[in-house]
């Protein structure tokens, strides 16, 4: 992809940005086509008539779109409230979309990884362990203060391998630590698991 190659939307003459299930588009074009499969996918969730194809279709539609929203958010430098607000939006959004869908198996495990947030004013860090895995995702013990859409580093003690995540969810509980979910934006089957094998164990 160029610089100057334009969007793939007839009669549109704005730099490609970004793409979305491989069609190239301008920002204006990407906001609007998220939006337009998140409408599109939540009412085929909510008619229950999801096919195998349609939800795997839907998995590789939100992983997609959160990346490639996140990308945009973070490194556009001409960004105005509006469109800033938008991209946020279509990430909570797709994200809420995928918590419905279960995405993958899960495996119970225990991982030790650093959590850390570099949020301005609001930045921590600590060592703590994984309670489920996903081939998107993880649910983990974590003591900090979040919530939904914020941005965290996940970086494996084993490995020392990295992946950027949005955020889920949190619960909070009084007898234990609290938890958060987080699914990746940047990266696929970080655990390194065969998922297919997971599956049939189920």
């Amino acid at each position: 992809m160029t610089k100057t190659e334009n969007c793939s939307v007839a009669g549109c003459e704005q730099p490609v940005v970004s793409s979305l299930e491989s069609d190239p588009l301008c920002r204006t074009h990407f906001i609007s086509a998220c939006y337009t499969r998140l409408d599109r996918y939540e009412a085929m969730q909510k008619g229950h008539n999801l096919t195998v194809s349609d939800a795997e279709s839907m998995r590789r539609f939100i992983h997609e779109c959160v990346r490639q929203a996140d990308e945009i958010e973070h490194g556009a430098k001409d960004l105005d409230n509006l469109e800033r607000a938008r991209l946020l939006h279509i990430i909570e959004e797709a994200v809420d979309l995928g918590r419905h869908l279960r995405r993958s198996p899960r495996k119970a495990a225990s991982i030790a990884v650093r959590l850390s947030c570099d949020k301005l004013g609001g930045a921590w860090e600590e060592e703590t362990e994984t309670v489920l895995l996903s081939r998107y995702g993880a649910s983990l013990r974590c003591d900090h203060p979040t919530k939904p859409g914020v941005t965290v580093e996940v970086v494996r003690s084993d490995t020392g391998q990295k992946a950027r995540a949005r955020v889920a969810w949190q619960r909070l509980s009084r007898n234990e630590s609290a938890r958060i979910g987080v699914e990746f934006v940047d990266c696929d089957n970080f655990w390194g698991l065969d998922w297919a094998a997971v599956e049939e164990t189920r």
